[in-house]
């Protein structure tokens, strides 16, 4: 697991977190999602169609009140196959409801007939739902498809020959950029705020001298810091064991200090060139050869007109 996955899970596996998170994604206003009602569940699904092996969900909670399962999967660029990937997702997870229902079967002995144990499952035993959505933590809108049917090249034919049996698979979608953070009680808050500011090191300078930011807990640091996509910050946290803000100050100071340093370079190199030029124009003026001008000085062709001009 790298860096980022390892921030996005200490950050939105928080119970209270992902709840809030949920409860704006599908805008429930009433008996909202409790932390208190989910459990964190890790699932490692078989390589069904994962080409690497093995795949784990980013996050999983079951909300043991609803009996439902809320999946999400943090993105921070577009997927055109989202809709088919999400739909293995949850086929996976729908699969290995079935072989934990068949093994307690077989355990208990309650199947009574061969087409039961078939079908790995008696009338009686039901699947849990699940919902999986997305958090895009990319720049701009999300670009890839939303729906399995955008991802079929023959989708108005297909649509008049089937009809409402037509097959479709979706996902809910949370954009970063176009969130209001202000609706967030959580650090979700100061967390969308960093993310809509993270091209603008100024915006970003300003939230980081806020009280809310210099009390963030070390989590929110480095979820926000890994998003950020300034390896020099997290390169800094994790050498000198200093907070986001103070690491982010700092660096915005060496560049600073960089910056007058370039700009001096950049002076004595411009100083330099002008006074080559002087010396050109000199020797033109002296009525020297361009190539004696040339070799002396070794100007450009560049130099040697702008000393004509």
């Amino acid at each position: 697991m790298g860096k980022k996955d390892k921030a996005d899970r200490n950050f939105f596996e928080k119970k209270e977190r992902f709840a809030e998170l949920m409860n704006h994604i599908y805008n429930r206003k009433t008996d909202k999602i409790c932390p208190e009602d989910l459990v964190v569940i890790r699932r490692n699904y078989a390589p069904l169609a994962f080409p690497f092996g093995g795949k784990e969900r980013d996050l999983l909670m079951f909300d043991k009140k609803r009996n439902i399962y809320y999946g999400l999967e943090i993105e921070t660029e577009s997927d055109y196959s989202m809709p088919e990937r999400i739909m293995v997702y949850d086929a996976s997870e729908y699969e290995e409801q079935i072989k934990e229902i068949h093994n307690k079967n077989l355990e208990s002995k309650s199947y009574k007939t061969y087409r039961e144990k078939k079908s790995r499952m008696t009338q009686k035993d039901f699947l849990i739902p699940i919902i999986t959505s997305v958090l895009y933590l990319g720049t701009n809108h999300w670009k890839g498809r939303r729906t399995l049917s955008q991802m079929f090249s023959n989708k108005k034919q297909a649509e008049q020959l089937l009809g409402n049996r037509y097959p479709e698979y979706d996902f809910p979608l949370l954009e970063a950029d176009y969130q209001n953070p202000e609706i967030y009680r959580t650090d979700l808050k100061e967390f969308f705020q960093a993310m809509q500011c993270r091209l603008d090191k100024n915006r970003l300078r300003a939230l980081f001298n806020t009280e809310a930011f210099q009390n963030l807990s070390p989590d929110t640091e480095w979820a926000i810091a890994i998003h950020l996509n300034i390896s020099r910050l997290v390169k800094k946290m994790e050498k000198e064991e200093v907070g986001m803000c103070k690491a982010f100050q700092d660096l915005m100071e060496e560049e600073r200090r960089e910056g007058k340093k370039e700009g001096r370079r950049e002076g004595k190199k411009e100083g330099r060139k002008e006074e080559k030029i002087q010396t050109i124009r000199r020797m033109v003026q002296e009525g020297l050869d361009e190539g004696i001008i040339n070799r002396v000085t070794k100007c450009t062709k560049e130099e040697f007109q702008a000393a004509l001009n």
